[in-house]
């Protein structure tokens, strides 16, 4: 009976968010990798503590104005070092972050990441320490360079 209520309460909280039906177990793949491997540090809809861990809800999308700022979110170590280890998965979970997430910050003709572009930038993973000095260096030129 508990073990029924937890997942009632579950299947609500992630159907607030995502499209579902009664079964939760008709989650896409790319859903269900961001809320296994993303969505605890993120949020499940993408609203992360605004501490060190970077909101996506409608704000994700403006890295893609610029070359630099795509380049950046999958070199970033949670994507590049992701345990996801098949790069289409992966191009699916940005995807469904920039496109589900991203709201009206993604710029209407942005496309999709590949899994070769996945595997590029994995390749080229972010060594700096000081991420969030970068991250907001990124982030101001990308937003820049954003359609108004």
């Amino acid at each position: 009976m508990v073990k029924k209520r937890a997942l009632t309460g579950l299947t609500a909280l992630v159907c607030g968010v995502f499209p579902c039906t009664s079964d939760a177990a008709l989650l896409d793949h790319a859903t269900t990798n961001y809320l296994t491997h993303c969505g605890g540090c993120h949020g499940i809809e993408g609203i992360s503590t605004r501490t060190f861990v970077p909101l996506l809800r409608d704000h994700v999308g403006t890295f893609t104005c610029s070359t630099e700022g795509r380049a950046y979110i999958g070199r970033v170590p949670g994507v590049s070092m992701s345990l996801i280890r098949d790069d289409q998965e992966l191009a699916d979970v940005m995807n469904f972050v920039l496109f589900r997430m991203g709201g009206k910050s993604t710029p209407a003709g942005t496309k999709p990441f590949t899994a070769a572009e996945i595997h590029t930038l994995r390749t080229q993973p972010i060594t700096t320490t000081n991420l969030l000095a970068l991250r907001a260096e990124v982030l101001s030129r990308a937003a820049a360079q954003c359609p108004r």
